[in-house]
């Protein structure tokens, strides 16, 4: 089984890359194939300047494809394959980063039926990394991305770090030499073990 993580910060290396690398790492040690992507290094717009060609079927009675050409695509068939997906989402201005929000809006143009869902999403082994500041944005973004996986038929595991709590900003990036951090981690990937030995 294959276990892909995905960072959504703005910035080439922080808490979301370091977290997710950190969970890879310890699920390839658990004889994982294991594969980070960082969005950073890739192009994601939102919806935009398009005739909604997600809803061509349902408005022109043919299927039609998005006319936005960017690495959405190819980050969602590498959901696709994953068996453990596993999303770290910064807190931007008490809200997901934007990075985040153009991704997951952007699944309607490719996840076209519920057999679709079931490969894109339900059936899959998410866990949910979210890392804040202070409680005051990172709650509300923490509730608002496990919502976005409501379509999941076990509800995704989900960690919420506020660098406050460390006494650190989460702007310099170094949660992970916090072992409270790495102990939070290292029992979130028990969490996924534990629920991957259920489902056999």
């Amino acid at each position: 089984m294959k276990a892909l993580g995905v960072a959504f910060s703005a910035r080439k290396r922080g808490n979301c890359l370091n977290c997710v690398e950190y969970v890879l790492l310890k699920l390839k040690g658990q004889g994982f194939e294991t594969e980070v992507i960082n969005v950073y290094d890739c192009q994601i717009n939102p919806c935009s300047h398009c005739n909604y060609e997600c809803f061509a079927h349902e408005l022109r009675g043919k299927d039609e494809q998005c006319p936005i050409q960017d690495d959405v695509a190819r980050i969602y068939s590498k959901i696709k394959e994953a068996g453990i997906i596993v999303l770290a989402v910064p807190t931007y201005g008490g809200k997901a980063s934007s990075l985040y929000c153009a991704f997951t809006e952007r699944a309607q143009g490719i996840i076209k039926s519920s057999e679709e869902i079931e490969q894109y999403v339900s059936r899959k082994n998410i866990a949910l990394i979210v890392i804040g500041n202070i409680p005051a944005g990172g709650d509300l973004v923490y509730h608002t991305v496990v919502l976005d996986h409501y379509e999941c038929k076990c509800p995704p595991l989900s960690l919420l770090l506020q660098s406050a709590e460390y006494g650190q900003s989460s702007v310099w990036g170094t949660l992970i030499e916090d072992k409270k951090v790495r102990d939070r981690l290292d029992n979130l990937v028990k969490l996924i073990l534990r629920r991957l030995e259920s489902k056999r």
